[in-house]
């Protein structure tokens, strides 16, 4: 089914307050030893790290610490789906948006979002609700026709065994949705391995539902980890479990299904992920894509750390460390004064994409 864009007046939101506080300063140029700030220096936390090699052990001894003292106010900009649209806009396809705000405790903002819901609703079609501080954990929401049937349903098992178990009553009653709004989006924040998240202002993002077998819980998705500026594995989700290494080779999961997604967007998401990591300097980012194998579309739906990525490989988990800690040894660190903007992270990524 086809999504037609409502068109509705947007508030402005924080990008003019990036552009004045100085949150992270990253180097200026890319270079082969991949120079990070000194405000994300992690040397302490990689000298003191014990010597496993397991994801686990990463997240626990070096991204947390690193991430909880530098108060992480750069990730949160990566993290940030609103701002996200800022930084890639025109660069790279991300998903059609219909509405969005980050107003949320002004109410005649979620009545702006609830008519655009309706609009979607009265004719039928499809869409997605997420939230712009979290994930599926704190109340994506997907609409959608299966079997002849109008669906609402949450990709959470948290939402669907509350009081919003009726998910279309949601998008089709405004108490409900304003109250789901106030409780679920509003007074939820992230779990502590998502620290990051904490720093982000709640809002909604209401966008169009990437093609996928409506059966499964959402769109096959890859997953690009990298760190220090390369890509460490791919872990794809909905996938047949299937993992592919930094060159694209099989490592776990139905090669079948690997050898497809290796032949249509591997090599070309690639590019991408690595382009935007090096723009950003920042020590690790995740990458993930939705991706269509029937028609070849993808999208980038948002940019996290390696955080929340445990359940994908057991390649992953066993190998993320080593390989971390490998690329950190060849890494230095500079001390560079250039505050973060929106409008360096375009110039930087427009420079990257175009190597």
């Amino acid at each position: 089914m086809k999504n037609h864009a409502v068109k509705i007046a947007v508030n402005p939101n924080n990008s003019d307050r990036l552009d004045k506080d100085s949150i992270y300063k990253p180097a200026l140029n890319y270079s082969e030893n991949f120079c990070l700030s000194s405000i994300f220096d992690c040397s302490r936390e990689m000298e003191e790290y014990s010597g496993d090699f397991d994801y686990h052990s990463l997240m626990h001894n070096v991204q947390k610490p690193v991430l909880t003292a530098n108060k992480v106010g750069a990730l949160s900009l990566f993290a940030n789906k609103l701002l996200l649209r800022e930084w890639t806009n025109g660069l790279v396809p991300i998903q059609k948006t219909f509405g969005f705000s980050s107003l949320l405790n002004d109410e005649s903002e979620v009545k702006r979002l609830f008519k655009i819901v309706i609009l979607k609703v009265e004719s039928r079609e499809e869409f997605i609700i997420k939230p712009t501080n979290g994930s599926e954990s704190i109340g994506t929401l997907k609409v959608f026709q299966c079997k002849n049937e109008y669906i609402a349903t949450f990709l959470s098992a948290k939402n669907s065994e509350s009081k919003y178990i009726d998910a279309l009553k949601v998008v089709s009653d405004y108490e409900t949705f304003k109250h789901w709004v106030s409780d679920d989006i509003m007074g939820v924040t992230s779990g502590n391995i998502d620290t990051h998240l904490l720093h982000i202002e709640p809002g909604l993002i209401i966008q169009e539902l990437f093609p996928h077998n409506k059966e499964q819980r959402g769109p096959t998705e890859m997953k690009f980890m990298t760190a220090w500026g390369e890509l460490l594995f791919v872990g794809c989700r909905n996938s047949h479990g299937v993992c592919l290494g930094s060159n694209g080779e099989h490592l776990e999961g139905s090669q079948e299904t690997a050898i497809m997604l290796q032949d249509k967007f591997f090599h070309k998401l690639k590019k991408i992920a690595l382009s935007l990591a090096k723009s950003s300097t920042f020590p690790n980012l995740r990458f993930d894509f939705f991706v269509d194998i029937e028609s070849g579309e993808w999208v980038l739906n948002e940019i996290e750390t390696l955080a929340d990525c445990r359940s994908y490989s057991n390649y992953l988990l066993e190998n993320t460390g080593e390989f971390y800690l490998k690329g950190w040894r060849n890494k230095t660190y500079h001390t560079f004064t250039t505050p973060l903007t929106t409008t360096l992270l375009r110039d930087r990524l427009k420079n990257e994409l175009e190597k």
